[in-house]
């Protein structure tokens, strides 16, 4: 295939020149053509009829068996120089991307962007579409990278976005009853976080998990970390603290010990599964102990903001079990919790009040604010959060900036002040506009007057 300027998946972003293949999503998107032809681009890729007459359309048998082959001939197979490595589960994508692709030094694409060289790079989703992942693998070769991290949402199979995108690893972290809006029922978003594995040369799972025998079987090479005497790498036991926590396992025969700057047990799995990981790509253990020393943490993940007055964290949590961890680990410490929080609009209505009650029973206060609203008045996703319980121990103040200022004023040195949902998330999801919005920011703002 002769080189034009760029495979594009959606008819919005075609240049002149462009080749425009329409792939993904859950609708009928050949309709988008006409619309690519206008704007002039030089070749449509279809498996489907549509006036066959026209010179730039080309049929092809079978688009999804097809489309990894377009992309790795027209990119000149990138995947054959570099390792990629998928991460997925419910909870976790992020923390264990962010510390594997920092132990390793390459880049990473997710929540956060493609970050490439200290430099990041907004995507439109966690796991984008093929013609983005096949730039930012190309990025990656172009600057001799060996590994590339990627989170992967179970969202990217279920819009078939990604198509059967070959992987060297796929991590498993672990699954909750969380995103049901999208995919229904359980089993169908079990199916799709199993894509993964079926895709995968070898697969890292957690051994602990009910779900880990079916997911076993997706691959011929499987390795496992977890409490169980079976696991390839066995978590002993480990000890949590404010600052720190400490993990002690067993590996290939020899005990190991190693303290780091991740909090609460959630990550001592992860830690469990960076390691292993990083066994399986050839490191050796005492290396990959040594590269620990300079993780710090991860941005917007049970951050504990530095150089403040107050006790103020900052975390991306916004699932059931993620919010429950956070709040149990921080109660356990300081029963005073002062948490400001919301639930996205247009989505995943049936975990509000279970989210609402958990906030409720380990916080001194809670104030319900906004959290990427979209199209939903933020009262009433409140009164969703609040539906189940009669509790009083809350406050309601719609803008989150006058939230944070008002937990902020009311916390004294004995209180923990926890900003949870958005992380490091730099925009607010109003209607269906991205407003410049970070709780960062407003936490400087407010500690510098």
């Amino acid at each position: 295939m002769s080189k034009r300027k760029k495979i594009v998946l959606n008819s919005k972003d075609i240049k002149k020149g462009d080749i425009f293949i329409p792939f993904g999503g859950v609708e009928d998107r050949n309709k988008y053509i006409e619309d690519a032809l206008k704007k002039k681009c030089s070749l449509v890729i279809t498996d489907q009829d549509y006036s066959l007459k026209k010179k730039k359309i080309l049929k092809v048998e079978n688009l999804e068996q097809e489309i990894i082959n377009i992309f790795n001939e027209y990119y000149n197979y990138p995947l054959k120089d570099i390792q990629l490595i998928g991460i997925t589960g419910t909870d976790g994508k992020t923390t264990i991307a962010t510390v594997l692709s920092d132990l390793l030094n390459c880049p990473r694409i997710g929540t956060n962007g493609f970050e490439i060289k200290k430099k990041t790079y907004p995507l439109n989703n966690t796991t984008p579409s093929l013609d983005t992942l096949y730039d930012c693998f190309q990025k990656t070769r172009d600057n001799n990278f060996q590994n590339i991290v990627m989170e992967v949402s179970s969202e990217a199979y279920l819009t078939k976005r990604i198509g059967k995108l070959p992987f060297m690893i796929g991590i498993f972290t672990n699954i909750t009853k969380e995103h049901l809006d999208k995919h229904k029922t359980f089993a169908n978003y079990l199916e799709c976080k199993m894509e993964l594995f079926k895709n995968s040369q070898i697969v890292i799972l957690n051994r602990d998990s009910k779900y880990y025998f079916k997911l076993k079987n997706c691959s011929h090479t499987s390795y496992s970390y977890g409490f169980k005497k079976d696991a390839t790498l066995r978590i002993l036991k480990y000890k949590l603290y404010f600052d720190k926590s400490i993990i002690w396992f067993k590996y290939q025969g020899k005990n190991y010990k190693l303290e780091y700057h991740l909090l609460g047990k959630f990550n001592v799995y992860n830690v469990a599964a960076i390691i292993l990981t990083m066994t399986v790509l050839g490191y050796e253990m005492d290396d990959i102990l040594a590269r620990f020393k300079n993780i710090k943490g991860v941005k917007g993940r049970m951050e504990v903001i530095p150089d403040i007055k107050k006790k103020v964290v900052v975390d991306y949590a916004h699932t059931i079990n993620a919010t429950l961890n956070v709040l149990k680990f921080f109660h356990k410490w300081n029963k005073n919790i002062i948490t400001v929080l919301g639930c996205a609009g247009g989505r995943y209505k049936e975990k509000r009040s279970e989210i609402g009650k958990i906030v409720l029973k380990y916080s001194k206060l809670v104030i319900f604010t906004m959290d990427d609203p979209r199209f939903e008045n933020p009262n009433d996703i409140i009164d969703d959060m609040l539906k189940d319980t009669k509790k009083t121990n809350y406050l309601r103040i719609i803008s989150r900036r006058d939230a944070i200022e008002y937990a902020l004023k009311i916390a004294t040195s004995k209180d923990i002040v926890l900003i949870l949902g958005k992380g490091s998330d730099e925009y607010m999801l109003i209607e269906d506009k991205k407003i410049p919005y970070s709780d960062y920011q407003v936490i400087s703002e407010l500690e510098s007057k």
